[in-house]
């Protein structure tokens, strides 16, 4: 159906155009005298008259009335469909409605994240993003390391936006499933529990820490970690601790904390 309105179009604006180039061409205007000019007949030049100078209905019809071209191409536009993106109508694009859904489904996920699980071009996937952010759709934050996409309508917090942007790392997902259950535990506990090194906790460790995700308790030579009140309800409402941990339970730290 698309294409047949395509070649519709390609058509019409042939048309349009054949019939343009032939108003366009020369026309040569003959004298309704015999040359030379009978004895007797006076030879009038004829003399412009300005638009300003016009009856005033006429000067009227000359602004009000549209070359046949325009409308033509306005009923055209309306035919195929083509139509200003708004709140209302943002999402009937079947690409970008998948990709809004996917965002719903993934909050917290970043561009190349999309592209890539999407399969969806980086180009293409800018240009809806944008759609859908100036209709507010969704809503965007900005780190020094990337750009993380949210459904909008304010269904998240700044600072839940921050525990779902963590939560898109497996490894620290799984560091904040240890504070949950073992609360103070300390940079060792966690490099045990997780299995990679402590430089690696360290690292992890700091970027919570800038988020207010965790905070962090030094006794002497040993640094030990615990997660906010503010911030245990709702982390773990989100993950559930390793298996290994038992049943859910994050009453111990949401009470510790």
């Amino acid at each position: 159906m698309k294409y047949a309105r395509f070649l519709f179009v390609l058509v019409v604006l042939s048309c349009l155009g054949a019939v343009s180039s032939a108003v366009a061409q020369e026309y040569t205007v003959t004298s309704g005298y015999d040359s030379p000019v009978p004895a007797g007949a006076e030879a009038r030049v004829p003399v412009p008259v300005p638009f300003w100078s016009l009856p005033l209905w006429l000067m009227l019809a000359q602004l009000v009335l549209v070359p046949p071209e325009i409308l033509v191409a306005i009923k055209l536009w309306a035919y195929m469909g083509i139509r200003r993106v708004s709140g209302g109508n943002v999402l009937d694009q079947e690409v970008r409605a998948k990709i809004y859904e996917y965002i719903r489904q993934n909050p917290g996920i970043h561009l190349r994240g999309l592209s890539s699980e999407m399969q969806v071009k980086l180009g293409t996937m800018r240009y809806h993003l944008s759609v859908l952010q100036h209709t507010h759709k969704i809503t965007v934050s900005s780190d020094t390391a990337s750009v993380r996409f949210y459904e909008n309508s304010g269904t998240y917090s700044t600072g839940e936006q921050h525990i779902l942007k963590h939560l898109r790392n497996e490894t620290t997902k799984k560091i904040l499933a240890v504070l949950l259950e073992r609360p103070m535990a300390t940079r060792q506990d966690i490099a045990d529990a997780v299995g990679i090194s402590g430089p690696s906790v360290s690292w992890h460790m700091k970027r919570l820490e800038e988020d207010r995700i965790v905070l962090s308790r030094r006794s002497g030579r040993l640094t030990a970690y615990e997660i906010p009140t503010t911030v245990a309800g709702y982390l773990c409402r989100q993950i559930r601790p390793p298996a290994t941990a038992g049943p859910q339970d994050c009453s111990r730290a949401i009470g510790h904390a």
